[in-house]
């Protein structure tokens, strides 16, 4: 009896053994187009922050940050923009952040959790409508241009 008791405990303490996989957000990851590469490292708070670290200028739609609400930036290219930020561990990945638009200059309540190896879903709400992208994880060989490693 006992031995089954400590096998329901011990089965018990691993069930949710994928939670801290699915808050591993960090690495360099393409958006859906595959037109820019975000770069997710910590903030300096053991949270996750997204920069553009590349942009195809062949492929994509937005190369400056044109749409932004302050003036004064709007003319700055959207590579170096910090897109994701904001974000606080939740049970099935990060939640209560934030994600910039530079198609349309809005901000977006955000989440992020990682599905599997190499797919992290991002999702921008309004209210209790979200959009969900999932975003390719980057391998190290890919050599794309301006890629500093």
């Amino acid at each position: 009896m006992k031995l089954a008791l400590a096998g329901l405990v011990a089965a018990a303490a691993t069930m949710h053994t994928g939670t801290p996989a699915q808050r591993d957000v960090w690495g360099d990851w393409y958006t859906p187009e595959r037109d820019s590469l975000i770069r997710i490292a910590d903030c300096g708070d053991g949270t996750p922050c997204g920069r553009v670290v590349w942009v195809d200028e062949d492929r994509a739609q937005v190369l400056v940050d044109e749409h932004n609400s302050d003036e004064a930036l709007r003319g700055r290219p959207i590579e170096g923009i910090t897109l994701l930020s904001g974000f606080e561990s939740g049970k099935t990945g990060w939640r209560g952040g934030a994600i910039y638009h530079p198609g349309n200059g809005n901000t977006y309540r955000a989440r992020l959790r990682r599905i599997d190896g190499d797919t992290l879903e991002v999702k921008g709400c309004v209210g209790p409508i979200c959009k969900a992208q999932h975003w390719e994880l980057a391998a190290a060989q890919d050599g794309r241009p301006g890629d500093d490693g």
